[in-house]
């Protein structure tokens, strides 16, 4: 799987990683509770994100606007954030 975007996709993964970081350096790079929780609140964040900029009307080949991993931009940011969630529990 390559990183692709279009247009502000690339929100959809660097929202997680720069809160991912942010936890990391807040708490500790073993903290995996605050590391969940920063993936949630990215996963919140990116939907909010890519609905707002994904309202806009599709483009002319009917996709959305803002794409990461050609997915639209909320779902590709949920994801990412998922999987993160999944991997500090393992």
């Amino acid at each position: 799987m390559t990183i692709t975007w279009r247009r502000l996709g690339f929100l959809g993964f660097m929202i997680p990683l720069a809160l991912w970081g942010l936890a990391a350096v807040m708490f500790g790079h073993s903290n995996f509770k605050a590391f969940r929780f920063a993936f949630v609140i990215a996963a919140v964040v990116v939907w909010f994100v890519g609905t707002q900029l994904n309202g806009e009307e599709p483009d002319e080949d009917g996709k959305a606007l803002h794409l990461a991993f050609g997915l639209p931009l909320q779902w590709a940011g949920v994801i990412v954030c998922a999987i993160g969630f999944v991997l500090t529990l393992m």
